[in-house]
């Protein structure tokens, strides 16, 4: 796919406005300051997709049914997930039960609301999302397979987030090709960048 840096760097400043919303929803949840860095974005193929850093991670996806086609995954490590959800329950959480389940979907969710919001707002169109699917992911070839291995291609978007005094960690999110195409044509056709 040809894609320019800076296009890339357009679609980093996207994400970065709607990751800079989920830490402010982060922020509320956990009662700490969150800061989350700059976006690093890759374009791979789905055999060279490496989350290995990752594992034992937590994932939740949702495929956009409205406004965009396509699927989208938040992956966070799944002993920093433990720690927030702990935080945000005020109860040490040591194991994934129906009650941290609930608690996981909840934080993640306002994750990945805020980032549609913000495609939403940056493509000028309504965009409807599924009930989003929490999993665990066990090792990289697993997710790849069951996720990604009817695309041709996925964009990584990772972030380092810190929350302070408690944790400094890193989450990536994973978009198949189709939504990061129509981002980039809406892009090429609104905002030409030369």
């Amino acid at each position: 796919m040809d894609v320019t840096k800076k296009e890339i760097d357009a679609i980093g400043e996207l994400f970065n406005i709607g990751i800079g919303s989920s830490a402010t929803a982060l922020s509320i949840i956990l009662n700490k300051t969150v800061n989350i860095s700059i976006p690093k974005i890759d374009i791979v193929s789905p055999k060279e997709l490496d989350i290995t850093y990752l594992e034992p991670a937590y994932g939740i996806s949702v495929d956009y049914v409205k406004g965009l086609k396509g699927t989208n995954s938040l992956l966070l490590k799944r002993d920093d997930i433990l720690r927030m959800v702990s935080q945000m329950t005020s109860m040490e959480i040591t194991e994934i039960d129906e009650l941290s389940k609930s608690a996981i979907c909840e934080l993640m969710n306002q994750m990945m609301g805020s980032s549609s919001t913000a495609l939403a707002t940056f493509l000028n169109k309504e965009i409807d999302i599924s009930t989003p699917k929490l999993g665990e992911v066990l090792d990289t070839n697993s997710y790849k397979e069951f996720m990604y291995g009817r695309f041709h291609s996925v964009m990584t978007i990772t972030f380092t987030l810190e929350i302070k005094d408690f944790l400094t960690t890193n989450f990536v999110t994973v978009m198949s090709d189709d939504i990061f195409q129509t981002i980039l044509d809406e892009m090429r056709r609104m905002h030409p960048i030369t």
